[in-house]
């Protein structure tokens, strides 16, 4: 199994820079669609519910087998066109796919990870019963809200058993700003040198790593979560010795996750902390 490397890849397994890479054509971008549809699966047994491509994908497609037991629901889902997300700009490394609740609380239910003819699966089991399915592009698996680059959406096909929810899932807290789409001159991401998926997997959580440290530190957790963001660079680092000393995918693949997941960590407690700042100073202000 092979899979192809991006270039933003390529130039930092080479020790370039992103800046040293050919500039490719520029696109503002902006997302209007703001509401999905949720279905009520209650206990009708197991059915189908497809997935379409959103503008930013119109070539992305999909389908699910999704099954209500007592407590749980099961997901077993399908994707195509999951062509590299780097092309919405070079923070994005990956796809997560959510499930959104008719009150509009997203579920992080995994990664995406596409192989080297761009499809993906997923067999995933959830405690709810009602929800909107969607996949965003983002800069690491394990954050906790969707991003605004939504790439997938969920339809529900005549043949989906279940009773669609009347009021449609909002997910209109997703922040609303531009971001920009990097196309190559013909419209599709240019190819790099082909890897085996093991190690594609492996360069692609090492960078998503990189990722969350980076977008940690940027919100301040030098300052809010010290002791668990130098944890977190503490396993970026063991996972660069084990990429640079070539000692294995699987040594990898387990210290970048865990810097990844201890980084967001090092985020939420940041933001957390911020907050109670902010009450603090503005109840002290009041006096």
């Amino acid at each position: 199994m092979w899979a192809k490397i991006t270039p933003i890849l390529i130039a930092s397994s080479l020790g370039l820079s992103a800046q040293s890479l050919p500039e490719a054509p520029v696109y503002r971008v902006t997302v209007v669609q703001s509401t999905i549809k949720a279905v009520n699966y209650g206990r009708s047994g197991p059915t189908q519910i497809g997935f379409r491509g959103t503008v930013l994908l119109p070539d992305a497609r999909g389908e699910a087998k999704v099954e209500a037991k007592q407590g749980r629901t099961e997901i077993e889902a399908k994707f195509s066109g999951l062509v590299p997300p780097t092309r919405f700009g070079r923070e994005y490394l990956t796809y997560v796919l959510w499930a959104i609740t008719p009150e509009g609380r997203p579920v992080n239910l995994g990664e995406l990870v596409a192989d080297h003819k761009d499809n993906s699966k997923m067999k995933v089991t959830i405690p709810l019963q009602a929800f909107g399915l969607l996949v965003t592009a983002e800069p690491y698996f394990a954050v906790t809200l969707p991003s605004n680059v939504v790439a997938i959406e969920n339809i529900v096909r005549p043949e989906t058993a279940g009773k669609v929810e009347q009021v449609e899932v909002k997910y209109d807290l997703l922040p609303r700003n531009e971001y920009t789409l990097h196309l190559t001159p013909a419209g599709q991401q240019s190819e790099g040198p082909k890897v085996s998926q093991g190690e594609y997997e492996a360069l692609l959580d090492f960078y998503q790593a990189r990722h969350a440290v980076q977008i940690a530190k940027s919100e301040g957790a030098e300052r809010y979560a010290a002791e668990t963001l130098r944890r977190a660079e503490e396993l970026l680092r063991q996972a660069e010795t084990y990429l640079a000393t070539k000692s294995g995918n699987k040594q990898v693949v387990m210290a970048a996750r865990q810097a990844t997941q201890t980084a967001q960590d090092a985020r939420a407690i940041t933001a957390r902390r911020k907050s109670q700042a902010t009450v603090e100073e503005s109840a002290q202000v009041r006096r």
